[in-house]
């Protein structure tokens, strides 16, 4: 019988929906696992981060996710430190912004080409087109890329 090789194990890889990380940074226990099960919905497999600190020490880890949703409203207003920090650490990472403040978001969030504003107003539905953009904007780069930088 013939062993069939890495370059089988390629194929069969390449036909399954690759798993894509998205971490959640909400301080509302339900809204947080309500975007989880819209995560699990779509295929990703989310993180739930409840607070700033647990979320820093990860952007310090090795692994990143393929998205990030934030709220707005964290308590003690650090949404937009987290969002600089995510900048810092991960520049070509596509954020989420799930609010229902959208109208109060400052100019470098609104203007920042890889960050979408997703109302909460306009349900599941709202995180659902928000993630496949996400997923649609091709991060992480892979390894093989012929990126010449």
């Amino acid at each position: 019988m013939h062993e069939r090789g890495s370059w089988w194990r390629r194929v069969i890889d390449e036909g399954k929906p690759r798993a894509r990380p998205v971490w959640i940074v909400e301080d509302e226990p339900t809204v947080g696992r309500l975007a989880a099960e819209v995560c699990e919905g779509v295929g990703a497999v989310p993180t739930i981060f409840r607070a700033p600190l647990s979320y820093l020490l990860a952007l310090r880890g090795s692994s990143m996710p393929s998205a990030v949703i934030l709220d707005w409203r964290l308590e003690n207003e650090l949404s937009s430190g987290l969002f600089l920090a995510t900048r810092h650490r991960y520049g070509g990472m596509p954020v989420i912004y799930w609010t229902n403040s959208p109208e109060g978001l400052p100019a470098m969030i609104r203007n920042d080409h890889l960050t979408l504003i997703a109302d909460k107003q306009g349900g599941v539905e709202a995180l659902e087109r928000a993630l496949s953009w996400a997923f649609a904007q091709g991060w992480p780069i892979p390894a093989h890329s012929s990126d010449p930088a």
